[in-house]
C-alpha cells in the first residue's frame, strides 16, 4: 500500500473517530440541571411541596383561561390566558386563536373549560410539568345542544423571575 493510500485510509478512520467521538458528547454529553427531573428518579432534586402545589394551581388556572373563551368577551379572556404564558407561548397561542374572533361572533361561540383534576407528572424548583383534566362545553349558534369535551392537557412551567409561567400546552 502506498503512502498516500495509507495517508487516506488514516484520515479516514480519523475522520470516522471525530465523528463518534461528537455524537457521543452530543447525546452523553453533561445533563441540564435545568430540564424537568422525573420525580420517580432515584437522583431527582423534587420541588419543595409549595411548589408542587403551586404549579398544579397555576397549570390548572392556564388551563381553564386557555382553553375557555367568549364570542363578546374575547379580548379579555385571551389577555387572561396570555398573562400566565411565556412570550414564546403567547406567540403560539395567539396563531391558535386567530381565527377564533370571526367564527366566535358570528356564531356566538361560548367555550367554557372545567378543570376536573390536575397531576403532577415532573417537578423541580424551577420547571413542571402537571398533567390537567379539561371538561370544555361548547354552546353557539348552529349547535342543537351543547358540545362536550373531555380533554387531558400536559402543562410545561418555567420559573420565569419568580412567576410560574407556561411555557407549553399539549393536549393529549
Amino acid at each position: 500500500m502506498s503512502a498516500v493510500r495509507r495517508a487516506g485510509v488514516v484520515l479516514t478512520i480519523l475522520v470516522v473517530a471525530a465523528a463518534v467521538a461528537l455524537v457521543w458528547l452530543v447525546r452523553e454529553g453533561s445533563p441540564d440541571t435545568t430540564s424537568v427531573t422525573s420525580a420517580e428518579a432515584g437522583d431527582a432534586t423534587v420541588a419543595s411541596q409549595a411548589v408542587k402545589q403551586e404549579v398544579r394551581a397555576v397549570a390548572a388556572e392556564a388551563a381553564a383561561w386557555a382553553y375557555s373563551y367568549s364570542w363578546d368577551t374575547l379580548a379579555e379572556d385571551k389577555a387572561q390566558a396570555r398573562a400566565l404564558m411565556t412570550a414564546a407561548m403567547q406567540t403560539r397561542y395567539d396563531r391558535t386563536m386567530a381565527g377564533t374572533g370571526t367564527t366566535g361572533r358570528r356564531d356566538r361561540t361560548v367555550v367554557s373549560a372545567e378543570v376536573v383534576d390536575t397531576a403532577l407528572v415532573t417537578a423541580t424548583a424551577n420547571a413542571a410539568r402537571v398533567l390537567v383534566f379539561v371538561n370544555q362545553r361548547t354552546t353557539g349558534r348552529g349547535l342543537e345542544e351543547p358540545l362536550l369535551d373531555l380533554d387531558r392537557v400536559l402543562v410545561t412551567l418555567e420559573d420565569v423571575d419568580g412567576a410560574w409561567k407556561v411555557s407549553e400546552l399539549d393536549a393529549l
